[in-house]
């Protein structure tokens, strides 16, 4: 089964400014990682150990929860960062 993905952090955000979270998962065989804000996918990476989402200008609206998850056949595992 796939272990529970790792994000590079929470992150503290200046308006305007460019940010980029990477999103990585080990499995065998190697999952799909998806990014996802509410229920919308952000970012996605298929059968790659890492995802990253980046945004050129960071809005307060971009602010709140997102969702990392890894999935294969085996499972499914997520973690939130804000």
């Amino acid at each position: 089964a796939p272990r529970a993905p790792v994000v590079n952090g929470s992150l503290w955000v200046v308006a305007g400014e460019p940010v980029t979270v990477t999103c990585s998962a080990d499995s065998d065989p190697a999952p799909i990682v998806t990014v996802l804000r509410g229920r919308r996918p952000v970012a996605v990476a298929v059968y790659e150990p890492q995802v990253t989402m980046a945004l050129a200008a960071a809005q307060p609206e971009d602010a709140g929860e997102y969702l990392c998850v890894a999935e294969n056949q085996h499972g499914q595992h997520s973690t939130a960062f804000n």
